[in-house]
């Protein structure tokens, strides 16, 4: 045999060995991911080297405490889902374990995975504000300095980070603090790791008029703003990965993106349009009428949009794809924010009564437009212009209320099992989630 001859045969044994070593390799979980859920309280999304066997997953892979679940998927990636209606009161102790389809198996895996927002708020300091982060153990972490006034705040919704807005005698600007944080932790642990709070860096250098913020769970922000100098609206679009992008759209009111990515929702004099992101075909879809949108469903596509009529009333509505919007209500009282579960079974709304912005109700609305619960909240005044926020992990509400006759508002816990109010001691000007990462 010749040397090429030698050598090519000696080539094709060395990759066929190689792929017989590879075949008896077992196989390895190459991504774990928290993630939101439409249809439950939260799930993890993961990603293995080898095409797994689902059953086996089902099967050998626990739980603890046992909730509910299931595991989603052909092959590989798969999904494992919370059942729903079911509180998440701690941390999940979780172990990985099965085979993949050639019948190897994975080596086992210990995680503890805790999907529980944290209560994130603007608190009053010395004589300004400061961005505070409430602990599991129940104390405070401080995680900007004081400014005079912090004007927004909106986490990004992947949990890396926070956007929010300052203002002083200059003007507002606008600042990004990056966090390290996860809801997930090899091995076994009796609790959720700390947040740490990055370097807080100024987005855009120049003093501005206004900002508006919006995120996504991809971690994507958008800012409408107007510097002093420009005295128009611009708006800037920070992709996660990606470089500052400036969008030319004319909006008549604020922008909202879609929590999945790759729209926004606007407001034009027309009605509200769905226009595409950069890196996706253009499109614009037009529903016609006098609306805003108010929040959107865990279920993608799904949103509440609240219809202002000619004699003054106010209607909320259930939109879905292909599908004209749902009345859930019609009233004459003012609409102060709304919450909604998966895809619109449960929606609840926090009105205000037209004459007396004091009386302040709060609605448990289902599908068909029926109240199954309401909850006067005698003695509270809602904090202006603070939206009400829905843990779907816990299943509870959030609103910022000040007892009448008080100066100073503080976070209030509501548990849709009975909407009852648990006040948090702790004076705030505005309460919200901060995702968890």
């Amino acid at each position: 045999m010749n040397k090429p001859a030698l050598l090519l045969a000696v080539g094709g044994l060395l990759a066929l060995l190689q792929q017989q070593l590879l075949l008896q390799r077992p196989p390895r979980l190459l991504e774990l991911h928290s993630s939101t859920a439409s249809s439950g309280p939260a799930a993890l999304s993961l990603r293995f080297s080898r095409p797994m066997d689902r059953a086996s997953l089902a099967e050998r892979s626990q739980l603890q405490p046992a909730l509910p679940h299931q595991w989603l998927g052909a092959n590989n990636p798969l999904r494992l889902l919370l059942a729903a209606n079911q509180p998440i009161t701690g941390a999940i102790q979780l172990l990985i374990s099965g085979v993949d389809q050639r019948g190897l198996a994975l080596r086992a895996q210990r995680w503890s995975w805790d999907p529980r927002p944290r209560l994130l708020a603007v608190v009053p300091k010395g004589s300004g504000e400061q961005l505070q982060l409430l602990q599991r153990d129940g104390s405070w972490q401080p995680l900007t300095p004081e400014f005079e006034r912090i004007t927004a705040v909106t986490p990004l919704g992947d949990g890396s980070g926070i956007a929010l807005a300052s203002r002083n005698d200059q003007g507002e600007r606008l600042w990004l603090l990056p966090l390290d944080q996860s809801a997930l932790q090899r091995g076994r642990q009796t609790g959720s790791s700390a947040v740490k709070a990055g370097t807080l860096r100024a987005l855009l250098p120049e003093p501005l008029i206004f900002t508006h913020l919006s995120s996504n769970q991809r971690g994507d922000l958008l800012v409408q703003w107007s510097a002093q100098a420009l005295g128009r609206s611009i708006t800037s679009f920070w992709p996660r990965q990606g470089n500052r992008q400036q969008l030319e759209l004319e909006a008549s009111g604020p922008m909202q993106l879609l929590p999945d990515g790759g729209a926004l929702v606007m407001p034009e004099l027309e009605g509200l349009s769905l226009r595409s992101l950069p890196g996706r075909p253009e499109r614009r879809q037009l529903l016609p009428g006098s609306r805003d949108l108010s929040s959107f469903c865990p279920v993608s596509g799904r949103a509440l949009l609240v219809r202002h009529w000619p004699d003054f009333r106010r209607s909320l509505e259930l939109v879905e794809p292909g599908q004209p919007p749902r009345q859930l209500w019609l009233g004459g009282d003012a609409v102060l924010s709304t919450a909604c579960d998966r895809g619109g079974e449960r929606v609840w709304l926090l009105v205000s009564h037209w004459r007396d912005a004091q009386r302040s109700r709060l609605l448990e609305i289902n599908r068909q437009g029926q109240i199954v619960r309401a909850r006067d909240l005698t003695g509270w005044e809602v904090e202006p212009g603070v939206p009400m926020a829905y843990d779907p992990t816990r299943q509870q509400l959030l609103l910022t209320l000040r007892q009448q006759g008080r100066p100073d508002a503080q976070p209030v816990l509501i548990p849709v099992r009975d909407l009852a109010l648990q006040p948090l001691p702790k004076t705030v000007r505005q309460a919200l989630w901060l995702p968890p990462g």
